[in-house]
C-alpha cells in the first residue's frame, strides 16, 4: 500500500474543523416516541423525534438508517474516514426527544448498538439480524471493555433530557452506560415565561438537575432559548446574568436556540388565531441578544452553537440568519469561551506557555477551571475541570466512587487530533500527546492535595481509561480512582 504523508493528508481532508478540537463528533438519533414535555414552540413532526425536522442533516442520516444506532454510527464513521479524518476517537451525542423518559430497554439497546459499530471500527455494514443476535449475547459491560481498546474508542458520550427528569437514579444509570456530559433544556430562568411556554418545570428543577450532575462529575450542558413568548430584551438578559451568576448554574457549556415559529406546534397554532402573542426579535436585536452573551460568557465555558439550523423554509417567524457567529467575529467582538480561544492547528512551539486557574463557587463546592494557554495570544490548549465538593456533599455521595473524592469533569487537550492508529494516519498534532494532559492532571492533583483530599476520581470515558491508568488510576466501578 501507500505509505501515509502528512503532506497530501493535509490537501485532501475535507471540513477540517471537524477534528480541530482533537476528537471527531457523531451524532446518532433517538427514535420517536414521544416526549413528556408539551412546550407550545417545539415541533412535533409525525415520525420524527421531538422538536427535530425530518430534513435537518442528522436526520436525513437516521432517516436513511432507520434511526438503528448500529447504522447511524457506522455510516458516521465511514463517512468521517471518506473524508480523511481520524476516527479513532469519537465523541458520541446522542439527540432527540427526552432520553430519561425512554423505557429502559430501548436505552439499554441503543447503547449497546453504539459501543457495538465502534468496536467494529468503519467498514461494511452486517446484516441486522445478526448484529441483534450478537447484541442478545453480549452484554454492555463486555461491550465497554472492548472499547477500552477498540481502533474507533468512545472519548465521550452525550446525552438530552429535561431538568425535571434527572433523577439520583437516573444519573445512577447514565454512568453505567459511560455517559459523561449532560445537556439540559433550561431555555430560561424566568419562570412566569416558563409557565406561558408550558414549559413543565422551573428555576428549581434547573437548578438541582445542574447541581447533581456536576456533584458525579458530568460536563453540563445548558440550552438557552431567548425570544419565547412574553419574554424580552431585559428577561433574555437576565437570563445570561443568572446562567453565570448563579451557584447552582454555571454551565460548562451552553447552545443558545432563539424561539422561531415552526410548523408542528401549539405556538404556530396560537399566533395564527392571535399574532400579538410572539413579536419575534428583528436580526439586529438578535445580534444585540447574541453580542452581549458572548461578552458575558466566562473563560470557563464554551458556546457550541449560537443558532438551532432549522432550515428556512421551515420558519414561519424568527431569524433565517444562519451566520451571525461569522458576523460578530467580523465585527471584532471578541469572546473568551473555550471555543473561541481553542489553539486549532495553529503552531505555537515558538511561544511561552502558562498555567491559568479560574476558581468559582458552586452550589456544593468549588469548580477549578484550570488551563494550559499560550504567553502571547492566549490561545487555550488544554484545560482540566476540576471539583472539589463541600463536606456536606463529600459524605453524601450516593455514588460510592466518589465517596470522600475530589472530581475531574473533565480533561481536554485541544488542537488538531493525534491519532491512537500510527500506522494508518500520520497527521501532525502540535498540542496531543506533548504531555499537556499530564501537566495538567498534576495540578488537579496538587490543588486536590493542598484541599484535603486523600482521595480523587475521574470521570472517564471509556476510551479513555488506559490513558488514565499509565498516570496510576485504577478502575473501580465507571471512575478511574488514585490515593492521593
Amino acid at each position: 500500500g501507500i505509505e501515509a504523508n502528512d503532506f497530501v493528508l493535509n490537501q485532501i481532508i475535507k471540513r477540517r474543523v471537524r477534528t480541530l478540537s482533537g476528537i471527531a463528533n457523531i451524532t446518532v438519533m433517538l427514535k420517536a416516541f414521544g416526549c413528556p414535555g408539551k412546550c407550545i414552540f417545539c415541533p412535533s413532526q409525525p415520525g420524527m423525534p421531538k422538536s427535530y425536522f425530518s430534513n435537518q442533516p442528522a436526520m436525513l442520516r437516521a432517516v436513511r438508517n432507520d434511526f438503528n444506532a448500529y447504522q447511524q454510527v457506522k455510516a458516521r464513521l465511514n463517512g468521517l474516514k471518506a473524508q480523511g479524518h481520524d476516527i479513532t476517537k469519537i465523541d458520541v451525542r446522542t439527540a432527540g426527544g427526552t432520553w430519561s423518559s425512554y423505557l429502559d430497554d430501548y436505552q439499554e439497546h441503543f447503547i449497546k448498538s453504539i459501543y457495538y459499530a465502534l468496536n467494529e471500527g468503519e467498514g461494511d455494514m452486517q446484516d441486522l439480524e445478526k448484529v441483534n443476535q450478537d447484541l442478545e449475547n453480549i452484554t454492555l459491560e463486555e461491550l465497554i471493555t472492548i472499547n477500552e481498546t477498540a481502533n474507533s474508542r468512545c472519548v465521550g458520550l452525550w446525552i438530552e433530557t429535561r431538568p425535571d427528569w434527572v433523577t439520583k437514579k437516573e444519573l445512577t444509570k447514565l454512568r453505567r452506560f459511560g455517559v459523561t456530559g449532560i445537556e439540559l433544556g433550561i431555555q430560561t430562568t424566568n419562570d412566569k415565561v416558563n409557565e406561558f411556554n408550558e414549559r413543565g418545570h422551573g428555576i428549581k428543577e434547573s437548578i438541582q438537575a445542574t447541581n447533581l450532575s456536576r456533584q458525579i462529575g458530568l460536563k453540563v450542558c445548558h440550552h438557552l432559548m431567548p425570544n419565547l413568548p412574553t419574554s424580552d430584551m431585559a428577561s433574555d438578559l437576565q437570563t445570561i446574568k443568572d446562567t453565570f451568576n448563579n451557584p447552582g448554574l454555571k454551565p460548562d457549556y451552553i447552545k443558545i436556540y432563539p424561539c422561531m415559529v415552526v410548523p408542528y406546534t401549539k405556538l404556530a397554532e396560537m399566533v395564527k388565531e392571535d399574532p400579538s402573542i410572539h413579536k419575534p426579535y428583528t436580526d439586529e436585536e438578535l445580534y444585540q441578544i447574541l453580542k452581549t452573551t458572548k461578552l458575558k460568557v466566562p473563560k470557563y465555558c464554551r458556546i457550541i452553537r449560537i443558532l438551532r439550523d432549522f432550515p428556512s423554509e421551515l420558519v414561519l417567524q424568527g431569524s433565517k440568519k444562519l451566520n451571525m457567529r461569522q458576523l460578530l467575529a467580523q465585527e471584532g467582538v471578541k469572546c473568551q469561551c473555550v471555543r473561541c480561544r481553542e489553539v486549532k492547528d495553529s503552531n505555537f512551539e515558538n511561544e511561552e506557555t502558562e498555567f491559568e486557574i479560574i476558581k468559582y463557587d458552586v452550589t456544593d463546592g468549588v469548580d477549578y477551571f484550570i488551563s494550559i494557554k499560550t504567553n502571547q495570544s492566549d490561545k487555550l490548549i488544554g484545560l482540566v475541570r476540576l471539583f472539589l465538593p463541600n463536606e456536606k456533599t463529600k459524605n453524601n455521595q450516593f455514588l460510592q466512587d466518589l465517596d470522600q473524592a475530589a472530581i475531574i469533569r473533565e480533561l481536554h487537550v485541544y488542537g488538531q487530533q493525534k491519532t491512537l492508529n500510527q500506522k494508518k494516519y500520520k497527521l501532525k498534532s502540535h498540542s496531543q500527546h506533548k504531555g499537556f494532559g499530564k501537566q495538567l492532571m498534576q495540578k488537579a492533583e496538587e490543588i486536590a492535595s493542598q484541599g484535603k483530599f486523600k482521595k480523587i476520581a475521574v470521570i472517564s470515558a471509556i476510551g479513555t481509561r488506559q490513558y488514565y491508568q499509565k498516570l496510576g488510576y485504577q478502575k473501580a466501578d465507571t471512575y478511574m480512582t488514585k490515593q492521593l
